[in-house]
């Protein structure tokens, strides 16, 4: 019937005309109903289509014969959108399939890209934020710094005439306390020009004038932000005004800063800015005016009209060359670097490595939605196999190729579409979880406040449509060129079993599939890495015990506590804490491994001068009392621990590390051996004892580093961290610490108390590797989904057009298992092919990610062996379901086959 009434419609249009009567009994042909069962699956949705499109295809005449007559392009187009639609709403179940399988892809780019905006192209909100420059300074003994004295500052404020406006601002945690209330603060003390500078106006009262607070004696000004307005204060404007104590000195409100401001601190939300007076007062540091060479301040400027960021590059070279030659005992080698705002997130001195940082931070993503992409399209394409007699007809009847080209990339596009609207929610989600997980991790007793912005807005919605469109280009191209070629003669005189795909055809579904597989490989290694990586980093042996060890930040000065008051304050909460239940030891130290950035100095050896080329090498050190060890559990191998007698009357002492050890003194024995802090001329620090490697600094690293330790009686700091080691879970005691802090010191806010293993678990610790291997392995098992399901699809699909044929060789003999053979074996040949593929760019992907691995080389051959075999047994799996399918076939039934 369908054959006769297609002869018909080729007689009627090479007469020039086309029948209503014909069409009508073509739409009305009871096989139409058959439309309404499209997309019931994947491969069944695939083959129900071909009689839903071959009549829509025909009732799509009208709509061509007006397009011929010069129908203009618009009305084109919306006929072409409301063909879409509504193949589109009869081929549900495969749509929605191949919607969400976008939408996964779009939504983890979505969401990535959310961050990548938070951190590098969400402008400052002030005025003219691409004028806003970082002058990163590097003194010569400490080329990771980007600090600036304040004497400097102002030489570059008067001589830098590149830039109208040259401020800074010093970050800091602080005590503030109100009318008997005490809390944490986190601020900036800021230049009297910073708030102008920028453009920033007050939401309330008014903010730091120029000149200001830049003089002694001067009272310190208080501005708070908009957030800590709200939670402290509750939004009353009355506080204006008031007086506070900012580590027990007094200080006045001002003002409070918009709602939108949160710093120039990238990621940190302050609490509240204080004028610049505030540093010499509230840190005690009384060199600030005068020491040219202790940098204290971060310096910014705003780029004068008409300046371009090399000029005020060579503006800025210009005055640290005369500096150089001015101040040569401070400033001496010394240089400067001018990087726009946005490229110096979160640190000026990865300004280098942003590009790189970003481009990896996309790729992965890039690969699960290239992955999507791919599966689409197969399907798509296998689909446009079966609407080869639809485009003929419409071929026929007058369509150009431009015209059908145009109708399947609409139709892609639309599919697009609503996978983007998908992966916009998806997105949302994503970031909404990942914020929630940082939240949860990040959170302490502590009011400091993250503030990376990962909303959504027009860069993120650009970024999504655009990733849209090119998805629905990249979907709907090979079926849209292939609608295009239809040959009108020979697919006219097909019969209905014929899948007549060509060589060619089949060639570029394979491609596709192999693609599939081997970037679901790369993926699935990438995570493997990242797994390994984490798993390394998880037991590797850290130098101490964080088991039932609770830690608490305190600053005594944030109280007004002088060396002598501080000395006493700790010492008695010291004894205090040891005599609570459960506590077996108790011990302080300016800081603990993987917590709060301890100090560095460098190090010059007795008797080994340094020459003008070697400069002295800089290594960290912790001030810790003489129970530390035990607290900690960290073995000494040689030489003795700290005495109550190594106080400010002892000679200066000292604990190595067997790395600092080896570096300085390699077979010898360094107990005994002197090594100054200070210069080549001393004074000496004699080395008592050696500890065993570990971590001791804030960060997690691979390869031991040199450290040492020094008397906290010797060497006194205000900010310090109590250790305390338990018998029982050491939340139980965090009530009880509380206590004892604040029955000695009641207005003492507590920075932070949290357990050993949290540190462990948190920013500075495990918690990076974690989220690297939460997110490679979210992305890698995506992959691996998308390549099931693309392999499943393909194989299916294939045994449905191959029926009739498996139909003829069952009836002339061919058993069960040689059908399955036949039926697995393209599909097997294809994943092998692709996982060799993707061996080789795992391989060069991992050569790039090398340096975020830990422990773990690009090549490792546990990792690419095991997801080899996993992949590939998940894949067998895919081919032998659709194949063990076709062995079911019924000879009669598969004859008959159309």
């Amino acid at each position: 019937m369908i054959s006769d009434l297609l002869h018909r419609l080729r007689a009627a249009v090479r007469h020039g005309s086309v029948v209503n009567e014909t069409e009508e009994e073509l739409l009305n042909h009871p096989d139409h109903e058959e439309e309404e069962h499209c997309g019931s699956g994947i491969s069944g949705g695939l083959a129900a289509c071909r009689a839903q499109s071959e009549f829509d295809g025909v009732g799509h005449v009208k709509e061509e014969q007006r397009s011929r007559r010069g129908l203009s392009v618009l009305s084109a187009t919306i006929q072409d959108l409301h063909y879409g639609l509504r193949l589109i709403r009869k081929s549900r179940m495969l749509t929605v399939v191949l919607a969400v399988t976008l939408a996964l892809g779009i939504g983890v780019n979505t969401a990535i890209f959310s961050v990548l905006n938070g951190w590098l192209f969400r402008p400052l909100p002030v005025r003219a934020p691409e004028q806003i420059m970082v002058l990163a300074f590097h003194p010569k003994e400490m080329s990771d710094s980007h600090y600036v004295s304040y004497l400097n500052l102002q030489d570059f404020q008067k001589q830098a005439t590149a830039f109208s406006d040259v401020f800074a601002y010093a970050p800091g945690i602080i005590g503030f306390s109100i009318n008997g209330r005490p809390s944490e603060f986190a601020e900036s003390s800021v230049t009297g020009n910073y708030f102008s500078a920028l453009g920033v106006k007050p939401a309330l009262g008014r903010l730091i004038l120029p000149g200001e607070g830049e003089k002694q004696g001067e009272q310190i000004l208080t501005v708070l932000s908009y957030g800590f307005w709200q939670r402290r204060f509750g939004g009353n404007p009355s506080v204006i005004g008031q007086r506070a104590l900012v580590n027990g000195k007094p200080a006045t409100i001002i003002g409070v800063t918009p709602r939108e401001f949160r710093g120039t601190f990238f990621a940190f939300e302050m609490d509240g800015y204080l004028s610049l007076n505030a540093i010499p007062l509230v840190w005690n540091f009384t060199g600030f005016w005068t020491d040219r060479g202790h940098p204290t301040v971060m310096a910014l400027g705003r780029l004068a009209p008409g300046v371009s960021l090399g000029q005020a590059q060579s503006s800025a070279d210009l005055v640290a060359a005369r500096l150089a030659v001015q101040y040569p005992d401070s400033d001496k080698g010394a240089t400067v670097r001018v990087i726009p705002e946005r490229l110096a997130r979160p640190a000026p001195f990865v300004a280098d490595f942003v590009p790189v940082i970003a481009g990896l931070f996309m790729l992965l993503p890039a690969l699960v939605l290239l992955l999507a992409c791919l599966n689409v399209a197969n399907i798509l394409l296998a689909r446009a196999n079966l609407r080869r007699r639809e485009m003929a007809i419409r071929a026929a009847v007058g369509a150009g190729r431009m015209r059908l080209i145009r109708q399947m990339l609409t139709e892609s596009l639309l599919l697009a579409v609503l996978g983007g609207l998908g992966g916009m929610v998806f997105g949302e989600w994503a970031i909404r979880a990942s914020g929630s997980m940082l939240h949860s991790l990040t959170s302490t007793t502590s009011n400091v406040g993250y503030g990376l912005d990962c909303s959504f807005d027009w860069r993120v919605f650009a970024y999504t449509l655009g990733a849209a469109v090119l998805a629905g280009i990249f979907v709907g191209i090979w079926p849209a060129v292939r609608a295009g070629r239809v040959d009108v003669n020979s697919v006219l005189h097909e019969s209905g079993r014929s899948d007549s795909s060509g060589a060619s055809h089949l060639a570029l579904r394979s491609l596709l599939l192999v693609g599939q597989v081997a970037g679901s490989l790369t993926l699935l290694i990438v995570a493997g890495l990242f797994v390994r990586s984490l798993g390394r980093a998880d037991h590797m042996y850290l130098g101490f015990d964080p088991d039932h060890v609770l830690i608490a930040y305190l600053d005594a000065h944030q109280v007004g506590y002088d060396e002598a008051g501080g000395k006493t304050f700790y010492r008695e909460l010291e004894h205090r804490l040891r005599a609570l239940p459960a506590v077996e030891s108790a011990s302080i130290a300016y800081t603990v491994p993987l917590g709060i950035p301890g100090p560095e100095a460098p190090i010059y050896i007795k008797d080994r001068p340094v020459t003008r080329d070697r400069e002295a090498p800089q290594i960290y050190y912790n001030g810790v009392d003489p129970n530390y060890f035990e607290s900690m559990r960290v073995p000494l191998l040689a030489g003795r621990q700290f005495k109550d007698s190594d106080d400010e009357n002892a000679p200066p002492a000292a604990i190595v590390n067997q790395t600092m050890a080896r570096m300085f003194w390699p077979n010898e024995d360094p107990v005994g051996k002197r090594f100054s802090l200070k210069s080549a001329a001393g004074p000496f620090v004699r080395i008592v004892g050696v500890a065993r490697d570990g971590q001791g600094n804030w960060m997690l690293t691979l390869n031991p580093q040199p450290f040492f330790y020094v008397p906290f009686a010797q060497n006194y700091r205000s900010s310090l961290a109590i250790q305390v080691r338990t018998s029982v879970p050491p939340e139980a005691l965090i009530a009880g610490v509380r206590k004892q802090i604040h029955d000695l010191a009641p207005d003492l806010p507590i920075i932070d108390i949290r357990t050993m293993q949290q540190a462990v678990h948190g920013l500075a610790g495990l918690f990076i590797f974690r989220l690297a291997a939460s997110l490679a392995g979210v992305l890698g098992i995506m992959g691996l989904a998308l390549a099931t399901v693309g392999v499943y699809g393909v194989i299916s699909f294939t045994a449905a057009q191959r029926t009739h044929e498996i139909g003829i060789r069952m009836a002339l003999g061919a058993t069960a298992h040689d059908i399955l053979a036949a039926t697995m074996r393209q599909g097997l040949i294809l994943t092998l092919v692709g996982i060799g593929m993707g061996l080789v760019g795992a391989f060069g992907l991992g050569r790039l990610l090398r340096s975020l691995l830990f422990g773990v080389k690009p090549g490792d051959p546990v990792t690419f062996l095991s997801v080899s075999l996993l992949l590939f047994g998940v894949a067998l799996l895919a081919n032998f379901i659709p194949a063990q399918r076709a062995t079911r076939v019924d000879p009669m039934v598969a004859l008959h086959h159309e």
